[in-house]
C-alpha cells in the first residue's frame, strides 16, 4: 500500500478555502444588504458571475468555515 503525505503551503489553503469562504460571505451580504446584482458583485470581486452564482448556491467555499466565520455554530446553512 503506498501513502501519499500531501502538505499544502499556507498560501494554497488560503486560496483553496479561505478566500471562497470570504467571497460567498461577501457576496450574499452585497445581493442581501445592499441590492446588488450577481453580474456587479463578480465584476466587484473580480470573479466570474458564473462563481457569484455558485456562492449563492453554496457550492464552492467550506459551509462549515463559513460558518465559523461568521460565529455561528455549524449547522452548514449560511442563508442569512
Amino acid at each position: 500500500m503506498i501513502i501519499r503525505l500531501i502538505m499544502l503551503l499556507p498560501a494554497e489553503i488560503e486560496s483553496k478555502s479561505l478566500i471562497p469562504a470570504l467571497r460567498a460571505i461577501l457576496a450574499k451580504d452585497l445581493a442581501k444588504k445592499h441590492n446588488i446584482r450577481e453580474d456587479q458583485i463578480s465584476k466587484m470581486l473580480g470573479v466570474t458571475q458564473a462563481a457569484i452564482s455558485n456562492y449563492f448556491r453554496g457550492k464552492p467555499g467550506d459551509p462549515k468555515l463559513i460558518e465559523k466565520l461568521l460565529g455561528r455554530k455549524t449547522g452548514c446553512n449560511y442563508d442569512y
